[in-house]
């Protein structure tokens, strides 16, 4: 009985080890991705520019924009504002920085304001 015991725990090990496996390495660069700009407080929202935004990695970027979208809507906060798809943020903060005068512009204020034009979505709007 701990033969067979032994040999079902061994295969169960196998199953396991096996569904979840290496993560492709483009995904997995994806999540190992570090913002751009200089962190402050565990975050680069407050602090990150465009010209840090066009030294970037398209990687980097969408952490960033991920960072600066946890920043903006905090789970805990009364004020709920409009989240933009990484695509829509994408499109604004690589347009807007663009610019040649645009360098010092803050990520956070264009992503602000530009997801104040954001529709609401129903359960948003419920709050």
């Amino acid at each position: 009985m701990t033969r067979a015991a032994g040999t079902l725990a061994l295969a169960a090990a196998l199953v396991l080890a096996g569904c979840g496996g290496d993560p492709e390495p483009a995904d997995q660069a994806k999540r190992e991705a570090k913002p751009v700009g200089q962190v402050l407080v565990g975050s680069v929202a407050q602090m990150a520019q465009c010209s840090d935004w066009n030294e970037g990695t398209r990687a980097q970027r969408v952490a960033t924009i991920h960072d600066i979208r946890r920043q903006i809507n905090l789970k805990d906060s009364a004020v709920q504002t409009p989240e933009l798809s990484d695509d829509a943020a994408y499109e604004v903060l690589d347009n807007t920085c663009a610019r040649d005068f645009a360098g010092s512009f803050r990520l956070y204020k264009l992503y602000a304001r530009a997801a104040s034009f954001a529709p609401f979505t129903e359960d948003q709007g419920d709050r």
